[in-house]
């Protein structure tokens, strides 16, 4: 909406509560979820979604500028890339426009000299906390005419899926203190919406000519912004000029982008000073009133090689009885034991992998986990398919298996290799290991640029999940095997441990750290 405000102002639809009709085909397919939408507020109000995380993401200019092709990296795609699409140009646009399903007017301005991440972060903000605390009769829809027709088609698609197009007397609030926080909390009839940032290169890390400008911009959210930024996704897809990023993007991808610079490397010469300060750290890593509140930090899309470095602080902060709760937000399970050991296997980070689980230095090895539980922090666990593991073979071997691995067998194989990392790991006391099950909870990325496990699309199917992963649960705890389980005595048991996933855990968490 952002360019054309005065269109979607003139027709009443500049609001977050207006629904932009998606493409029902692909989601009944299960298809990438950037071309239908998946936890937008209608949806998370009738999916009874009350504590929502909303990720303010200017994006990154990387995802439509196209790359420069050479052929001394990713030799086969660049030569392709580089014969058909050239470096610019038409041609690249309109495939840009496919994989990413955004109109080719705005990719134009997202390529021009006049997008800039900061200024769009704000604009971000001011959108989301437009209807803050008000509460609407009923929402509005809006249908791009050129792809979904016209109004009618915006009318029989709400008289067919009223639960996807119409929120009636709803309300969300995004909390300006601990006590807002709480007494939204406390009232089921509003939905408690956190916000927080995604990729640091969104406070315009690229455009900034000093450390300085950057340590004003973080100052500036922390003092003036009427709301605080709860956490901040550090690194994203591509060089942030602070830390690296994770390889994250698969096949086509790479044919558009160019996420090689910086990638699965340690900070650079700037990142901890500004890593410290968003914690509100001086030099000496003790806490300074002077630089506000903490923004936390979530460790998702951060490169092992910083996650390392980043640990160190943490690490060093705890031994002074300052304990940071490391996050990851939207995340699956890498199997892997160490950071070093994702460290020494980047180069062998394949399309399509071998073994149960993804084994990227994007997802979570066991050290990660180690640091989650030591620190009371959260894993956030991705609905991305992806992300969980599933692979060309997998896909193939659905087709006629029952059940298939696409589902909740899936993400229930996710969360519990979670738990048995943390139940093995002779670094963790027997009081600290069953803290996992207290540091677990949904982390979609809905609205990202994911496919979702095939049962799950959207919010509306949250309670279909947690009734499956009931299932699974109270099936799993009856082996004699699964020591992990042994608490799980009933499924009155296993009900209240989905409960804690599916919110409690969240909440607690937020009320813990919330800024005061």
């Amino acid at each position: 909406m952002q360019e054309k405000a005065k269109k979607f102002k003139r027709k009443g639809e500049f609001s977050p509560w207006t629904v932009i009709a998606s493409n029902s085909k692909n989601q009944e397919k299960g298809k990438m979820g950037a071309s239908y939408s998946q936890i937008d507020l209608v949806k998370c109000w009738n999916g009874n979604l009350r504590l929502t995380f909303n990720s303010l993401y200017p994006l990154e200019r990387q995802f439509v500028q196209g790359m420069d092709p050479k052929i001394t990296e990713d030799k086969w795609y660049h030569f392709v890339a580089r014969g058909i699409l050239g470096d610019s140009g038409l041609k690249r646009d309109l495939l840009q426009t496919a994989y990413m399903r955004i109109p080719d007017k705005v990719i134009d301005f997202f390529q021009s000299d006049g997008y800039d991440y900061w200024e769009s972060l704000n604009r971000e903000k001011d959108f989301v906390l437009l209807d803050s605390g008000k509460r609407i009769k009923k929402n509005e829809i809006h249908v791009p005419g050129a792809l979904l027709g016209d109004e009618k088609a915006a009318a029989k698609r709400a008289k067919e899926h009223p639960e996807s197009y119409v929120a009636e007397n709803a309300c969300y609030r995004i909390p300006k203190n601990k006590t807002e926080l709480l007494k939204s909390l406390s009232d089921d009839s509003e939905i408690t919406m956190i916000l927080t940032i995604e990729g640091a290169h969104a406070i315009g890390t690229d455009r900034c000519k000093s450390v300085e400008d950057i340590s004003d911009r973080i100052k500036f959210i922390k003092e003036l912004w009427e709301v605080p930024v709860f956490f901040i996704t550090f690194a994203h897809h591509f060089d942030n000029r602070l830390c690296g990023h994770a390889h994250s993007i698969p096949g086509m991808g790479k044919v558009l982008m160019k996420q090689r610079p910086h990638m699965n490397e340690g900070f650079r010469r700037n990142g901890h000073r500004i890593i410290r300060e968003t914690l509100g750290l001086n030099s000496n890593g003790d806490r300074d009133p002077r630089l506000g509140y903490r923004i936390l930090i979530d460790v998702k899309h951060m490169a092992a090689r910083s996650r390392v470095e980043y640990y160190e602080l943490v690490k060093a902060c705890l031994a002074k009885g300052d304990r940071i709760p490391v996050i990851a937000s939207h995340c699956g399970y890498s199997g892997l034991s160490t950071l070093a050991e994702h460290i020494s296997k980047e180069k062998e980070e394949k399309d399509d992998h071998q073994g149960k689980f993804n084994p990227w230095n994007i997802n979570m090895c066991d050290e990660d986990i180690e640091m989650i539980v030591r620190t009371r922090g959260m894993f956030g666990i991705s609905f991305d398919q992806r992300i969980l593991g599933i692979t060309k073979a997998d896909l193939e071997k659905d087709k006629t298996r029952t059940p298939k691995r696409n589902g909740i067998q899936l993400i229930w194989e996710n969360i519990e290799g979670i738990a048995k990392s943390a139940y093995a790991n002779p670094n963790l006391s027997d009081a600290e290991k069953p803290l996992i099950w207290k540091c677990l909870t949904i982390g979609t990325d809905f609205e990202g640029l994911i496919d979702p496990v095939d049962p799950y699309p959207t919010a509306l199917e949250y309670e279909l999940f947690a009734n499956n992963l009931v299932f699974e649960i109270d099936q799993a705890r009856k082996n004699p095997a699964n020591t992990h389980l042994a608490h799980i005595q009933s499924r009155e048991d296993a009900e209240k441990l989905v409960d804690d996933f599916c919110y409690t855990n969240s909440e607690a968490f937020v009320k813990e750290n919330y800024p005061v």
